[in-house]
């Protein structure tokens, strides 16, 4: 009897052995994808700095199991718009090839051939289309596990807790529109009925745009139509967002607790221009009704190019608005102070060029530092009509 028992014992404890040996074999590795970005390339055999592709690759182990290319592409040598194509891509070792239609419905070849380390990978290939062909030819790229492609999200906690003193000021005379890009049309029609501006950049849609399906555009409009305007657009089919724009430098402001008549606004900066420029002569006043901008026009005599038969030309923009969140504030925005060199006799001497250059090479186009210029006149105008300016990251009374 207790060698019976002794052997029931003993076959669970096998049996017991066995299954846990069983449960302990390796399991399967699971599916990875990784994306490699590349930007090198050329056009017809030019360089070009208009491509921006993504290769995809899942993999289980070292054996590749999927691929897809999503690229953006130059359409033409003399164009800056691109076309964009997304397909699946067939692997063999580490080769890639695939066809299928691009956005604007060309018939586009794909052979792609990845090479490397584990530390750096090339992609070496072509982009074959019905008139034309883009070589790839991309080094030192390195694998990332993030989607390259993936649109960003929206605010997060850190935008929510943003400090309240330095909120972004709504800026009315300015909407800034997303719409689907069969829409822009649209919307190009509208702007133009209602007699606004376009920021024509939007129109030429970038790889951003086509892998979001949709074109982000700035319009200008005089603050004072902007609301009818801006419930116009957002009727329009196919806009996704509309909304104010958004003062990108405050510097630029000055704080009332009114807003000014176009009028009042001319008398004020009659007053506070030949204070912050006090060799300036006040040439002309006006409006741009498509803005609603208050637009100056002066003169300027400086001693050292009187000679010459030179003085600067200098033109001020200045908006006046009242804060579409709080109706207790307004504002006066300089959109920017111009100063140029011109002849002061009617003989044409000087050349007409940009009134400002930039980079490092900037040629200087005048005798006046417009930017300190600008902070002057935005101090006196808020003296003359006793508001406020940003200074230091908060609003100081003048």
């Amino acid at each position: 009897m207790r060698f019976l028992v002794a052997t029931i014992v003993l076959i669970g404890l096998c049996g017991q052995a066995n299954a846990q040996g069983k449960s302990k074999k390796p399991q399967p590795q699971q599916p990875s994808t990784r994306y490699l970005s590349f930007s090198e390339g050329s056009l017809d055999g030019s360089a070009t700095y208009l491509i921006d592709g993504v290769l995809k690759l899942t993999s289980q182990g070292s054996q590749i199991t999927d691929a897809s290319i999503d690229v953006c592409y130059p359409t033409s040598t003399l164009s800056r718009r691109v076309d964009r194509l997304v397909i699946p891509l067939k692997a063999d070792g580490a080769n890639f090839s695939g066809a299928g239609a691009s956005s604007a419905g060309d018939r586009v070849a794909v052979s792609i051939k990845r090479s490397g380390s584990k530390d750096e990978q090339q992609l070496n290939g072509s982009l074959k289309l019905p008139d034309h062909s883009v070589a790839i030819a991309a080094t030192g790229l390195t694998f990332s596990e993030e989607d390259p492609t993936a649109l960003p999200s929206g605010s997060t906690a850190e935008d929510e807790t943003e400090d309240v003193s330095d909120k972004p000021v709504p800026d009315p005379g300015t909407l800034s529109v997303t719409t689907k890009l069969p829409n822009v049309v649209d919307l190009v029609k509208l702007v133009r009925t209602e007699g606004a501006r376009m920021d024509p950049a939007g129109l030429v849609p970038n790889c951003a745009d086509l892998r979001g399906g949709t074109s982000s555009i700035s319009i200008d409009v005089d603050p004072e139509r902007a609301p009818a305007l801006l419930e116009k657009v957002k009727k329009l089919p196919g806009v996704a967002t509309a909304e104010y724009g958004q003062v990108a430098d405050k510097s630029q402001l000055v704080k009332l607790k009114a807003k000014p008549g176009d009028a009042d606004l001319i008398a004020a900066l009659g007053r506070a221009l030949p204070k912050a420029i006090p060799d300036a002569t006040i040439v002309s006043s006006g409006k741009d009704a498509g803005r609603g901008e208050i637009q100056m026009a002066l003169t300027r005599k400086v001693s050292y190019l009187d000679p010459m038969g030179a003085q600067e030309a200098i033109s001020l923009r200045a908006t006046a608005w009242q804060d579409p969140q709080d109706k207790s504030v307004s504002y006066v925005q300089l959109r920017g102070v111009d100063a140029r060199l011109v002849d002061t006799g009617k003989e044409k001497v000087f050349s007409v060029g940009p009134a400002e250059s930039e980079g490092e090479d900037a040629v200087v186009a005048s005798d006046l530092d417009t930017a300190t210029a600008q902070q002057a006149i935005a101090a006196a105008l808020a003296s003359d009509l006793h508001g406020q300016i940003w200074a230091e990251d908060a609003w100081v009374s003048k």
